[in-house]
């Protein structure tokens, strides 16, 4: 159950399309062998009202925070991390030579004995099953 929520500044939108950032964080994620597909989640958060660092309106932000189960062990959770900063560093590289950027990955993790999953998506698609 990876949630993967990509925080951002209202003016990124104006450098690039935030779709294709949250396409690339979103196929990052489920390239490691330990993210499964089906139960992969990826969304944006658009923020209109921001200070960043010496609070000059062209400053961007972009902060992703991952949630995923931690029974995976210390490693895995590590090599996601990179995997999504990798991807952002790439989607983003255009508006960071252009733009003051500041760019976060976080990786949080999630107690197993701490929620409850009902997904039916593999239900639906053979692919994922």
């Amino acid at each position: 159950m990876p949630h993967i929520v990509v925080e951002y500044s209202a003016n990124l939108e104006d450098h690039i399309d935030v779709g294709a950032l949250l396409t690339s964080v979103h196929d990052a994620a489920g390239s490691h062998a330990s993210v499964p597909l089906a139960g992969l989640r990826t969304r944006a958060l658009k923020r209109e009202e921001y200070v960043v660092a010496n609070g000059d309106p062209r400053n961007i932000f972009v902060a992703v925070v991952a949630r995923l189960n931690g029974d995976r062990g210390r490693e895995p959770l590590i090599e996601i991390r990179d995997l999504l900063m990798a991807a952002c560093s790439e989607t983003l590289s255009s508006v960071r030579e252009q733009q003051p950027l500041a760019l976060s990955v976080e990786i949080q993790t999630i107690d197993a004995a701490m929620r409850i999953n009902d997904n039916s998506i593999r239900d639906h698609y053979e692919e994922l099953r």
